[in-house]
């Protein structure tokens, strides 16, 4: 069941009940909420009706007698909803099935019936917020939360008030001030709950609020926040906070983002900012995540004043090379001392809010270009680009939280690894490597911008694989390590093939593999921990271009999280997303974050987590989907090679011989799980995911099947519907022209080198 939640809606539910005037359109945007129907009161063995036999189970349970291995329903049959099943219950399903009462007597049209705090009904409390407490604050973003999704789970509406409740028990938000000694047990992130005395008290300094509510949705109400604006809900009969609970969490993981399902660089219309306002609050923050890349909404107090970059993201040497040369573009100059009117300039203002544009600029292309790393000349026009780009920005009202460590400036290298070569550069990089060379630059901006800003931490990219000799990292620098070598293997379990993979790195001339971060993120995360920087790590799990054929590295991420953390002292993720969704990259995504905010996991949990988001994106046919990853992973595994999934093709990443083999069988899982799906939304998710398989699976089976006749016509048939299809859907195949899908069917020529010129460029593989 769904339920479109609009902002107009929201209002006018709004109106008369709250003591507070509600900046609804900070929190109340529409949202699709899935609701699982997991019973039917009175069915206790599920088997889709409510009959006699139900009575019996219900009898049998009552006095322990129930046979061994026979399951129940507890929730189906707690009429009464106190929690347990008694004879009154008994008594209640008996009025049903003398039709003297129906079921829908006894249900409220709601996911839960009954919720209660230490023991006390919802509808007997009130919520209480710290008497300073203004709508800017993020402790009341968290209340909005909090209220908006008992009202949706429960139907309930809890009166609020400033100081003091309006009831004998209430849910008490606490800000603690992040200076004091509990504040800096708990830091930015951290918060803590508790029932006592039949009250729930919830602690935070910055965002910790707000995380607390989200931790509570998710452990006693069934919500799971799990793509972009769609969330489930369980249905439950009742549920209560118990008194005496005490939870705390403070994460180990300070810097946490991810792209797929939230992007903060949209255009500047009002449609795409309701959509990127839905995504923070229906998804981002929801799932705990804290950073930002710059762009809208980054640093207002609502929201949590979330941790990163003031203005451009990571790669931004070209951007201030701009600002501080005033080679902006035609018609804005840069007029002596800064102008005052440049930096209110609307055009700027667009720029910042829709993202900074990667491009050319007064021949500094962020592609080919680095500069010299031992210029004088070259590194003032660089810090004084970044300081007047910081002021700037500053000057449009862009609140700032320096002093808390939440404020960042990128000064980071350009999006390639061109490293200067020049004399006094070589002469250092040749000891400290092209890490060193610049990590040197960067300590010597951090150190320079104390005087303006006093304990401001920059950042800035590390691409080399090599590590510096005798430099280290300044302590309020934080260092954004990207990798990894190869998305086949777990790094850490030395599984890489000697040579690596194609793609050489540039800095030590070797294939890329796991084998060169294996040696050099330990020997950052030692030299961070040294001196008190941070080493943050920028992971790349998308599929980046070949969108048809998800990359098989979905479990790859537990693993490689978590040696990164544990052996690599990482403290934060930068969470690459993006491309298409017609294969696993919502799923990829979800079971990321997930992790990130609880590096406690097992990996049994980390799979639970896989397997509950593929039953709520799929639907009941999830464990064969489950399979169909197995395999999929396992004919990655099998391709005997290295492989970086935003340079390898298709053949480079899947082991052609093992799709052959196993083609109708991964097919025949998917179209089980079809059987299985419940709306037309899970369906066409899984013909997506058919429609990919049968795009690999007919390009590995295309010389035995159709060309030496082994299965012309079941060839021929799943060919049509595929082209058909993947037409009709207009699915995206590539990540730009250069490669379209075919307008006419053609059976001769295989459909990896109709689709993708280059299907592999392995030695010895041929792709068609």
């Amino acid at each position: 069941m769904k339920r479109f939640l609009a902002v107009l809606l929201a209002v006018m539910m709004l109106v008369g009940t709250l003591s507070a005037v509600v900046s609804a359109e900070n929190v109340y945007l529409y949202q699709d909420f899935i609701d699982d129907d997991t019973y039917v009161l009175g069915d206790a063995n599920n088997d889709g009706s409510v009959n006699a036999m139900d009575s019996y189970y219900l009898k049998l349970k009552i006095v322990g007698t129930l046979a061994e291995g026979v399951e129940t329903l507890d929730d189906a049959l707690d009429f009464d909803a106190d929690g347990k099943c008694t004879a009154t219950d008994s008594f209640h399903l008996k009025l049903c099935l003398s039709n003297a009462k129906s079921v829908a007597d006894y249900e409220n049209g709601r996911q839960v019936y009954r919720m209660t705090i230490g023991g006390t009904d919802i509808s007997e409390l009130s919520i209480v917020l710290p008497a300073d407490t203004t709508e800017e604050d993020n402790t009341y973003f968290a209340y909005l939360n909090f209220m908006k999704y008992i009202r949706e789970a429960t139907g309930i509406e809890m009166p609020l008030s400033w100081g003091e409740a309006q009831t004998e028990k209430a849910v008490y938000f606490h800000l603690i001030d992040l200076k004091s000694e509990e504040g800096q047990a708990l830091g930015i992130d951290g918060y803590r709950y508790d029932v006592t005395d039949g009250n729930l008290n919830i602690y935070g300094t910055y965002r910790g609020n707000g995380y607390a509510v989200f931790d509570i949705l998710e452990e006693y109400l069934g919500f799971r926040f799990y793509r972009g604006n769609e969330t489930f809900l369980y249905k439950a009969r009742t549920v209560d906070i118990p008194e005496g609970v005490s939870v705390e969490k403070i994460p180990d993981i300070n810097f946490r983002h991810a792209r797929q399902s939230f992007g903060e660089y949209r255009s500047d219309n009002s449609e795409s900012h309701v959509d990127m306002l839905n995504g923070m609050n229906c998804h981002y923050f929801a799932n705990k995540l804290n950073a930002s890349e710059g762009g809208y909404s980054s640093y207002e107090k609502f929201y949590g004043s979330k941790l990163g970059p003031l203005y451009s993201n990571a790669h931004s040497f070209v951007e201030y090379w701009q600002m501080g040369t005033g080679s902006w573009p035609e018609g804005s100059g840069r007029p002596e001392g800064m102008s005052k009117d440049l930096y209110t300039s609307a055009e700027y203002q667009y720029k910042f809010d829709s993202g900074t544009p990667y491009g050319t600029h007064k021949g500094k292309n962020e592609y080919t270009w680095q500069p010299c790393a031992t210029s004088e000349e070259d590194y003032r026009i660089l810090f004084e680009g970044m300081i007047d780009c910081n002021r700037m920005v500053m000057s449009w009202g862009r609140p700032t939280f320096i002093e808390e460590g939440q404020t960042l400036f990128s000064f980071s290298i350009s999006d390639n690894q061109c490293y200067c070569t020049c004399r006094n550069c070589t002469k250092i990089s040749r000891v400290e490597g092209f890490s060193g060379l610049y990590l040197q630059l960067y300590n010597k901006a951090t150190e320079e911008a104390q005087e303006y800003y006093p304990g401001v931490r920059l950042y800035g990219i590390v691409y080399a694989k090599d590590f510096p000799k005798t430099i280290k990292p300044h302590k309020n620098f934080v260092i954004l390590y990207c990798g990894i070598g190869c998305d086949n293997h777990i790094i850490g379990k030395e599984e890489c093939y000697e040579g690596g993979g194609q793609l050489e790195d540039s800095s030590t001339k070797q294939g890329m593999s796991n084998h060169l971060d294996e040696a050099s993120i330990p020997f950052w995360g030692n030299l961070c921990k040294e001196t008190g920087a941070e080493l943050w790590f920028w992971i790349y799990p998308v599929t980046y271009h070949y969108y048809l054929v998800g990359c098989p590295n979905v479990f790859n991420f537990y693993w490689n999280m978590k040696w990164l953390h544990e052996v690599g002292n990482v403290t934060g993720f930068f969470y690459e997303g993006g491309g298409r969704e017609y294969n696993f990259e919502t799923l990829k995504e979800y079971a990321a974050v997930k992790y990130m905010w609880d590096m406690d996991m097992t990996f049994e949990e980390y799979c639970d987590v896989i397997k509950e988001y593929l039953y709520m994106n799929y639907g009941d046919g999830y464990e064969a989907i489950y399979k169909y990853i197995e395999m999929q992973t396992e004919a990655g595994d099998q391709c005997g090679t290295c492989f970086i999934n935003n340079f390898d093709r298709p053949g480079d990443m899947y082991s052609y011989e093992y799709l052959a083999e196993n083609y109708d069988e991964m097919r025949g899982l998917l179209e089980t799980a079809l059987e299985g799906a419940k709306t037309d939304v899970q369906r066409s998710r899984i013909e997506t995911l058919i429609a990919c398989c049968d795009f690999l699976g007919l390009a590995s089976v295309h010389n035995e099947w159709y060309l030496e006749g082994a299965r012309v016509e079941d060839y021929k048939a799943r060919f049509d519907w595929m082209f058909d299809y993947i037409t009709e859907h207009n699915l995206q195949v590539f990540s730009s022209d250069l490669y379209k899908f075919p307008k006419q069917k053609d059976y001769e020529t295989n459909i990896m080198k109709q689709l993708y010129d280059e299907g592999s460029r392995r030695p010895g593989v041929d792709p068609y």
